[in-house]
């Protein structure tokens, strides 16, 4: 699940890595996003609304299913853990629930017309770490709901701890502090009691391929530790 302002596209890079080694992805387009139709208007589509067609996306996939967010698309993946049972999650710089002790606010957006995605200097600064968007990813940035937006920044959207068996948290140390302050990954870790993970020379945007470093190798360690878990699970 992408973030705000981005699309399934952000994830081609990994998605690639992963059929290479023969494990299925499938990475969805969040409603709200230009190539979707939707029944409801962008200024009102909320994190309710994406969390709902992620769990309905997710009971056509194949199982077992790992679900992986990324910022505020990791906040819709958590709270659509609450009705669709995923058997581990992978957080990328999250966006916290609204009942994360201590989880800091950011200012609201005007709730009467879609956001517009950030200018360039802004993109690279706060997504990539400052790094220059080789991969041309500003130009593919849509509007956002601004009801989205505000759940995250009022921190609207409360989700109950325990959402899967195995999950982590991945931080990126390069973050922007304004929205990811210290220790707020970690905090977000501990109340899914998953694993936390910091990689300092990530910047936000880790599945970016000039931003990454070690992201893509971490998650897929993970995953494949996780699936030995289960098997020896099963096997038992």
């Amino acid at each position: 699940m992408h973030g705000a302002y981005h699309g399934a596209w952000c994830w081609q890079d990994w998605a690639d890595r992963w059929n290479a080694q023969g494990v299925p992805v499938a990475a969805i387009d969040l409603p709200g996003r230009p190539s979707l139709p939707s029944a409801a208007s962008l200024v009102n589509l909320d994190v309710a609304d994406m969390s709902r067609s992620v769990a309905a996306a997710a009971q056509i996939c194949a199982q077992p299913l790992i679900g992986v967010g990324h910022s505020l698309g990791a906040l819709v993946l958590a709270k659509a853990a609450e009705t669709h049972a995923f058997d581990g999650l992978i957080l990328l710089a999250p966006s916290p629930p609204g009942n994360l002790h201590g989880a800091r606010t950011v200012v609201a957006k005007p709730s009467d017309t879609p956001v517009a995605p950030p200018d360039i200097e802004t993109y690279q600064r706060l997504y990539l770490g400052g790094l220059v968007d080789t991969a041309g990813w500003h130009r593919r940035l849509c509007a956002e709901s601004p009801a989205a937006l505000n759940d995250r920044y009022r921190l609207k959207v409360s989700v109950r701890p325990h959402l899967a068996p195995y999950g982590v948290v991945v931080e990126a140390g390069r973050e922007e502090r304004t929205r990811h302050p210290d220790g707020q990954d970690a905090a977000v870790a501990r109340h899914f009691a998953f694993e936390h993970v910091l990689l300092p020379e990530a910047a936000h945007c880790m599945m970016h391929q000039a931003t990454g470093g070690r992201a893509f190798d971490t998650v897929n360690r993970w995953v494949s530790e996780s699936a030995d878990i289960q098997a020896q699970a099963i096997a038992k």
